[in-house]
């Protein structure tokens, strides 16, 4: 997975990490996640096995970490929207978002999934509550890129995509069924249908 940082913590919060100290690492670099988060506890674990971990890193999988996770999965309006292509979306929605912008997709756990605490290879296997991080993403984020690797291996579950800027938080559920993407639930479906009504005919 591509991954692009919006920040740079101290040194020293990376070497707090390999320590074991994910909690004072965190503060170190002044972010307000901790380690309960399932994100933060799994990258935290295979950090000293994974040079690809650092503090950074967390910190991106955690922001969309707390997006997933408070995704709404109540009271959401129906759509019935669909698109073919996740890549032909990417950089109209980025030109749609208000900067600083971020994006976060996950989708459903299957019992298939590796243990997400063993080591799984550049930006795999991260979870969120009741699922696994597929792309988070922030400016300057390629998100044709990132988005790409949904065209490529399409999660067999549901799929929910969050588009958070200073307007609020899309958070919009989809299927991929049909050899095509089907936006089935939003917690607003007029803005979610907008989105992929100018994104989506690419």
């Amino acid at each position: 997975m591509w991954w692009f940082l919006a920040c740079s913590p101290s040194p020293d919060a990376d070497a707090l990490l390999r320590a074991g100290k994910v909690d004072e690492a965190l503060v170190a670099a002044g972010s307000s996640a901790t380690s309960r988060m399932p994100s933060v506890d799994a990258l935290s674990r295979r950090a000293r096995g994974e040079p690809w971990i650092t503090v950074p890193v967390i910190l991106d999988f955690a922001a969309a970490d707390a997006l997933l996770s408070a995704a709404p999965t109540r009271g959401l309006q129906s759509l019935d929207v669909t698109f073919d292509r996740w890549q032909a979306m990417g950089a109209c929605t980025a030109a749609r978002l208000i900067t600083p912008w971020r994006v976060a997709v996950g989708r459903s756990a299957v019992p298939a999934d590796p243990d997400p605490y063993q080591p799984q290879g550049p930006f795999a296997g991260v979870p969120y509550e009741g699922g696994r991080i597929v792309v988070a993403a922030t400016l300057p984020a390629d998100l044709d890129a990132l988005f790409a690797q949904l065209d490529a291996r399409p999660p067999a579950r549901r799929v929910t995509v969050v588009l958070a800027d200073e307007r609020g938080r899309l958070a919009v559920h989809l299927e991929h069924r049909d050899a095509a993407w089907w936006a089935v639930s939003a917690n607003d479906a007029v803005t979610g249908a907008a989105w992929i009504a100018a994104c989506g005919a690419g």
